[in-house]
C-alpha cells in the first residue's frame, strides 16, 4: 500500500528533486523535471511497487497533480 508520504518520495526520486518541494497540491507544470519522461518514470515506479496493478488503472497516465494520482490509487485500493 502506498500512503501520501510514500507517493511524494516516489515522485521526488523519479524527478530527482527534494521531497520538500512536493506536496499533495503539486502540479506537473509547476515541478522541475516533471515532463513526459519524468511522468513515465513516476508511473513506472508506482507500477513496480504495486506489482503491475497500477498499469491497469484507467486515466492514471493523464493525472497531472499529485493529489489526482493519489485519488486514483485510493479508488483502485492501491493506496491508503
Amino acid at each position: 500500500m502506498i500512503d501520501k508520504k510514500k507517493l511524494i518520495k516516489i515522485i521526488a526520486k523519479s524527478l530527482k528533486i527534494n521531497e520538500k518541494k512536493i506536496d499533495m497540491n503539486s502540479k506537473k507544470d509547476k515541478l522541475e523535471n516533471w515532463d513526459s519522461l519524468g511522468h513515465l518514470t513516476i508511473l513506472t515506479e508506482i507500477d513496480k511497487l504495486t506489482k503491475g496493478k497500477a498499469s491497469e488503472i484507467k486515466n492514471l497516465g493523464n493525472a497531472s497533480k499529485v493529489s489526482e494520482i493519489y485519488k486514483l490509487l485510493i479508488k483502485n485500493k492501491l493506496a491508503k
